[in-house]
């Protein structure tokens, strides 16, 4: 498709300096979906825009649908320097309109996804043109130039055999999510939960028990789509189901006939369809307190969980991965190490099998500390850890951030420093921005 459009439309001529003049760097956010509330990149990053430092950076947000009258749309908005309304244009209009405001960097957010404007990109409408957050994956593309994302779903090591971009590494994981903002209903009390619904005029969240698990039980969950449940890994989840009696697995209803296929192939299995706990998915008033009823989210190695798994580990439960080859396979290690627990990323899929069963039979203790050590990452005593840190910045001068830097200002850096590359005709190959403590450092290849 990449090479489609761009038979098709060709990036146009671009005269010399084009966009140099400006004092401040152009960064352009391009949403195929027009920041939809719909979209999980549109929740995830509703507050960054607005967190860029206005000194040495101006913000555009172009949106090629209509409005939804979304509060996260409305959010967006107010955060950015333009936002520009693209519906009803063609995307040959869409790149002038873009290309008339002189940005400097392009970021696109939607990829090979539904609502795509990749057409945009092919026109060479920036200087640069970055992947990000949207897409997990390379757009094999050559007028894509960078992909952001971290050493962890992208290693350096990968470039050329997985991706036709240049690496933009950000330190831990690039999925950034807007929780500490906009998702705080997991910081009440049960007391101020039961408020602030009666207040509302809602249900409060559901108690274990009426969901259907005793309180001596070990909950282990999987809220992803069931379309990432392959047979070998649902083979693993009934090995641990059998070998800790006091589990149960809960997952979410996507349909009533995968519901049906679930227990059935859990009976195949030997395992009592009834330990199969299948739930309609939760209001957004109280779906974060209900799901931190968990004891231990079992991640899918064959597409993991992306924006469920900054979901997950916000409501303080612990997650279990598995790396594997590709991108997708690879996000939530990544978040995992950014939230500060990476001993449960598992080696092989029985490494996984073995850490599930230590973990939930180790309910009281281990369990325990790594819950507690994801709630205290949330910042409210002690810094967030880095997963969570999109509000609070410490820069490290000019030169570097440590990881304390938030996830704004670490793309930021990095995209500065892709345009001075810019002007002075020097391209990297990969630039990662790496560091801890309270120094930062580049290295480029």
């Amino acid at each position: 498709r990449a090479a489609y459009l761009l038979g098709q439309l060709g990036p146009e001529p671009r005269p010399p300096g084009a966009g140099r003049t400006s004092s401040r760097l152009r960064v352009g956010y391009l949403s195929g979906s027009g920041f939809h509330n719909a979209t999980t990149t549109a929740r995830c990053m509703r507050s960054q825009y607005g967190m860029h430092d206005r000194m040495l950076v101006e913000v555009f947000c172009y949106a090629a649908q209509r409005d939804d009258g979304s509060e996260v749309r409305a959010a967006i908005k107010r955060g950015c320097d333009k936002f520009v309304e693209l519906e009803g244009m063609g995307h040959r209009e869409m790149a002038a309109r873009i290309r008339g405001d002189g940005v400097h960097v392009l970021v696109d957010l939607t990829g090979f996804t539904i609502s795509m404007q990749t057409e945009v990109l092919a026109a060479g409408t920036a200087p640069i043109q970055v992947a990000y957050h949207g897409y997990p994956g390379t757009m094999g593309a050559g007028f894509i130039h960078y992909l952001a994302a971290d050493p962890i779903s992208a290693p350096a090591d990968h470039a050329e055999e997985h991706f036709t971009e240049r690496l933009l590494l950000l330190p831990f994981s690039y999925l950034t999510n807007d929780h500490r903002q906009s998702r705080r209903e997991v910081l009440l009390t049960d007391e101020e939960a039961a408020a602030a619904a009666a207040a509302a005029g809602s249900r409060p969240a559901p108690t274990r028990a009426q969901l259907g698990f005793d309180e001596d039980e070990v909950i282990l969950c999987s809220f992803n789509q069931l379309y990432k449940i392959e047979p070998e890994v649902f083979a693993t989840w009934m090995r641990i189901l059998k070998r800790v009696p006091a589990a149960k697995l809960w997952l979410l209803r996507f349909s009533e006939e995968g519901a049906h296929n679930l227990r059935n192939q859990a009976r195949r299995h030997g395992v009592e369809p009834e330990r199969i706990v299948i739930h309609e998915q939760f209001p957004t008033s109280y779906e974060f307190r209900v799901k931190a009823l968990a004891d231990l989210f079992l991640d899918t190695p064959l597409f993991n969980a992306h924006t469920t798994a900054g979901d997950i580990l916000w409501c303080g439960v612990p997650l279990l991965t598995l790396p594997g080859e590709n991108m997708a396979q690879r996000v939530a290690a990544g978040l995992v190490t950014g939230a500060l627990t990476p001993e449960t990323i598992a080696r092989t899929l029985d490494d996984y099998e073995e850490l599930a069963v230590r973990l939930a039979g180790a309910r009281a203790d281990v369990m325990r500390t790594l819950r507690e050590r994801l709630k205290l990452g949330r910042g409210l005593e002690v810094r967030p850890a880095p997963v969570f840190d999109t509000h609070e910045a410490l820069m490290i001068g000019r030169e570097g951030f440590g990881w304390r830097g938030t996830c704004t200002l670490r793309l930021e850096y990095l995209l500065t420093l892709l345009w001075r590359d810019e002007l002075i005709d020097t391209p990297r190959l990969h630039v990662a921005l790496e560091g801890e403590g309270n120094s930062g450092r580049i290295t480029a290849g």
